[in-house]
């Protein structure tokens, strides 16, 4: 054999070459995947020829604690995967227009000028008609910093309405909301390695924890105990010390049990409880409403509450700090209290209220319910009691209708052990923390650090006046009265009475069969109720006399996320519309039922910055490797050219000044100089600058980070929470060499908690609540949501993608079965002549959609899962798995104005369910 016959084309050396070849780049830039995934994982992204190659895991973060790893690699398969999305077949490209009718899938490609001039008329038609709040923006959690900031500042600018995000896609911790006030108990990741007792608890990281999920397995090689508590036997469960199958909905009952057991065998860490929780505080005896300030004094305010101190008897709790400083209330007991009118109280304690509450739960009553062994739940209790606990839970448990009583147990847990506070304890929420430059900018109408010197000024004058009124109240109070301030001028309201006004989920909502047997009221007389005694003030828009003339999707997908299914927004909002504007950059359910769509640039084709979450407590950024294909441009572009667009068209139409919501005046002529800052910002790259400039001026970023540092590393880890109440609800302390614990300044400093009660609160007193007998955490069986059907419908992320996001990624079809599927147990499939790879209709009364059976013995008899992310053009008839969702909204959570339970953006809000629904399968065609 010669040399050249050995190096032919199918010679080992060839394949070599070729495979050396594939690997081969020319330039590289860090990048990042803005997407709603809390990773933030910095990726190295290659470029060969002008288009990305590939990518890879930086792996270049340092080491935080000694004797906690680093959280190298970061990354997943979706991540490896992300560059074949920038040329995948759903990618949009150029800007389109309709032709015919919507949906029906007949597009023409039209230029830019002819897009924008379009959807300008449209809005200043609008607003000359109807008003700017007949203009609806969806807020998103997808995209990224520079996705979210332009819309926002543009629908800002006209007086737009924007849907809250978290009430939309339903992220909210409700339960822990109600007991903390927040639901910023996240702990950077590297905390879990502290952890001895981890319960994975409505999550399933083995498919949405992977760049973190050595963590994990790090606190298992060190000692730690992890337990997976969920219906079926997951990914996580494989990798779990212990395996504890419940009843799918029942979650409260199997917390509270442990709770019995913690109490009843003497576990219960009494001084914790005595510090930071509402328990010690004196309630009548025969309502079980707080005794308050006006009852015993005359002066005394209405959120003034009391202890029976062990040593001089009845004592106003403190509201300036958790620590108990030589008091000792008491926990049990039962008293008599002169009340200012000269009358005699009966109070006991919340403790003892709780104990008779937790006496219906013993593991033997709490079995029958939640289907745990009874000495498998006293296990858990006695283990709780005695380690270092976290739950990780994910974003699961607040999407079903009781979740609220679920996450109020599994907190009650956690109280009674003294887990927060504390390194390796807690429960995972989310918090946005550290980047104040992001926060400070819509308050800038210029660029430099002048203007942030004077807004600065501004917020501690505004704190100051705040603080004389009331002393007692912690700078995260003042900040989360600051932003409810802003929310009288702001955009974004709650999407519940958008819903129910016109998109058609008035019948659903008021079908006393799928919701509480406890409603004593329709939903309709509760959110009429609601809004006159002005709860929500402000924030009912746009009104149901009011028709929305424009939708402007930037980045969401409602048609695939909504609960209700597409049929329910296209039969009763689509209609009422006069221009459906979807900018994404590719070819979603909600964009094919559009009037016109925009190209937007990708990740790696663009600036960006990912989410400050508290996850890895890092800003990480994603540059431009290659240019955008085709037309796409940025969000900031769109809005900025826009902007020009509906100005001009003001000046042609003579739409120059106009009121709007709240009968303020606002002009269009000036449009332009307002969204640029005067020229300032004219792209993306200047506004990143700005924002970083900022944080490293309010010291949440290192002295001496800029774009540059930014671009040479990739991701910086952040000094501080920043002044703004989203980071200092963390309350934790920032050290270089230490992981970052929550909740550390209530424990170790007794900051209060921004409760009504200032403290961890598990009585919620409102007359609602207490009608409803969830005063108190308990148990209560999911509604009979869409009917009264045989199979309980479970749901989760899939391992392979985020959301729908990468649903259509080629590398990772090739990863499972490439189509919409639902997840039987073995014998209930059988018993009803279902196979492996049968198609199936799965029905109720709210609707119903086809899709592939997969079978296993890992799912209980009666349970049916199905993970999201396929969009429902990916099924038959275009008909998704939200079909049969009614959406269905639990009517506690229309209380507002009461203590800690008022709007904040992101925050308490009504939030629709989709877990636990109730539905039937059959062989399709059958």
């Amino acid at each position: 054999m010669t040399m050249d016959a050995a190096a032919g084309p199918e010679s080992p050396q060839a394949t070599e070459r070729s495979y050396a070849q594939r690997w081969t780049w020319e330039s590289h830039a860090w990048g990042t995947h803005c997407l709603n995934c809390l990773g933030t994982c910095p990726y190295r992204v290659f470029v060969r020829d002008g288009a990305v190659a590939f990518e890879e895991p930086g792996g270049t973060i340092p080491q935080v604690e000694e004797g906690v790893p680093d959280m190298n690699p970061l990354g997943c398969q979706k991540g490896a995967a992300w560059s074949r999305q920038l040329s995948s077949e759903d990618r949009v490209l150029h800007p389109l227009r309709r032709v015919g009718e919507r949906g029906g899938g007949e597009w023409e490609q039209i230029s830019w000028e002819e897009a924008l001039e379009e959807i300008a008329e449209a809005l200043v038609e609008a607003i000359d008609m109807e008003g700017p709040e007949s203009i609806i923006f969806e807020e998103t959690v997808e995209g990224g910093l520079l996705t979210q900031a332009p819309f926002l500042r543009f629908a800002g600018l006209l007086g737009a309405v924007t849907l809250d995000a978290n009430g939309l896609v339903n992220d909210f911790p409700v339960g822990q909301h109600l007991t903390f006030g927040k639901f910023s108990s996240m702990s950077s990741v590297d905390d879990t390695f502290h952890t001895e007792l981890l319960l994975l608890w409505h999550s399933n990281p083995g498919y949405t924890w992977i760049p973190y999920h050595h963590y994990i397995s790090g606190s298992r090689y060190s000692g730690g105990t992890v337990v997976t508590i969920a219906p079926d036997y997951n990914a996580s469960a494989v990798n779990s010390d212990m395996f504890v199958p419940v009843t799918p909905g029942t979650d409260a009952a199997l917390a509270l049990a442990m709770c019995n057991t913690i109490v009843e065998e003497g576990l219960v860490d009494e001084a914790f409880v005595r510090s930071q929780t509402d328990l010690p505080l004196l309630v009548h005896a025969d309502t079980g409403r707080f005794l308050r300030g006006p009852e015993v004094f005359e002066e005394e305010s209405e959120d003034r509450f009391f202890w029976w101190d062990l040593e001089s008897g009845l004592e106003p709790a403190p509201r300036d700090s958790l620590l108990l400083d030589g008091s000792k209330p008491a926990l049990e007991g039962s008293w008599e209290v002169t009340l200012q009118d000269g009358s005699q109280a009966p109070v006991t304690t919340v403790w003892e209220l709780l104990k008779r509450r937790l006496a219906d739960y013993t593991p033997e009553k709490a079995s029958e319910i939640c289907g745990v062994n009874p000495e498998t739940i006293r296990r858990l209790g006695r283990l709780a009691a005695t380690k270092r606990t976290k739950i990780l839970e994910g974003f699961n448990a607040p999407k079903y209708y009781h979740g609220d009583l679920m996450e109020r147990s599994m907190v009650l847990l956690l109280a009674l052990t003294g887990n927060w506070g504390r390194p390796g304890a807690g429960i995972q929420g989310l918090a946005l923390a550290g980047f104040d430059g992001y926060l400070l900018f819509p308050m800038k109408s210029a660029s430099g650090v002048d203007e942030t010197a004077r807004i600065l000024d501004g917020i501690d004058g505004a704190i100051e006046d705040l603080k004389s009124r009331d002393p007692d109240a912690t700078d995260e109070i003042i900040g989360n009265q600051l932003l409810q301030m802003a929310v009288v001028s702001g955009t974004s309201t709650p999407p519940v009475f958008f819903n129910y006004h016109h998109c058609g989920y008035e019948d659903a909502w008021n079908r006393s069969e799928w919701s509480d047997p406890h409603m004593t009221k329709s939903f309709d007389e509760y959110l009429t109720e609601a809004v006159q005694r002005g709860w929500w003030g402000g924030l009912n828009k746009p009104g149901r006399t009011l028709d929305p003339q424009v939708l402007f999707i930037v980045g969401t997908n409602p048609l695939r996320r909504a609960r209700g299914g597409r049929a329910k927004l296209l039969e009763n909002l689509w209609p009422k519309l006069e221009k459906i504007v979807v900018a994404d950059f590719r070819m979603s359910t909600t964009a094919l039922h559009a009037d016109i769509v925009l190209p937007v640039a990708m990740h790696y084709e663009r600036p960006n910055l990912q989410y400050a979450v508290t996850n890895t407590f890092r800003l990480t950024f994603s540059d431009a490797a290659t240019q955008p294909r085709g037309e796409a441009k940025t969000e900031w572009e769109i809005f900025r050219l826009l902007a020009e667009k509906v100005q001009d068209t003001a000046k042609e139409e003579d739409v120059l000044e106009f009121l709007d919501g709240r009968r303020q005046t606002r002009r269009l002529d000036n449009l332009v100089d307002s969204f640029t800052s005067q020229g300032a910002f004219v792209d993306e790259e200047a506004v990143i600058d700005e924002w970083i400039r900022d944080s490293v001026e309010a010291e949440t970023l290192p002295a001496g980070t800029s774009v540059d540092t930014l671009r040479q590393d990739g991701s910086v880890r952040f000094t501080g929470l920043g002044i703004f109440s989203p980071g200092l609800s963390v309350a934790g302390d920032v050290s270089s060499d230490k992981v970052l614990t929550s909740y550390q300044w209530h424990t170790e400093d007794g900051l209060p908690f921004p409760t009504l009660t200032r403290r961890a609160q598990f009585n919620i007193d409102h007359p609602w609540f207490i009608d409803a007998d969830e005063a108190l955490p308990r148990h209560k069986d999911p509604p009979k949501m869409g009917g009264e059907y045989p199979f309980l419908v479970t749901s989760g992320h899939s391992r392979w993608t985020v959301h729908s996001i990468s649903m259509g990624n080629r590398s990772l079809l090739e990863t499972h079965r490439g189509r919409p599927l639902v997840v039987l147990n073995s014998d209930e499939a059988a018993a009803r002549d279902i196979s492996d790879g049968d198609t199936v209709r799965v029905f109720n009364d709210q609707g119903e959609y086809e899709a592939m059976a997969r079978t296993t013995a890992r799912v209980r008899p009666a349970q049916m899962i199905i993970y999201n992310g396929f969009e429902p053009h990916m099924y038959p008839g275009w008909k998704g798995a939200n079909e049969v969702e009614p959406g269905m909204v639990k009517w506690l959570h229309l209380v507002s104005r009461y203590g800690h339970l008022r709007y904040l953006p992101f925050g308490w809000q009504p939030v629709p369910a989709d877990r636990a629904v109730f539905v039937d399968v059959e062989k399709a065609g059958g």
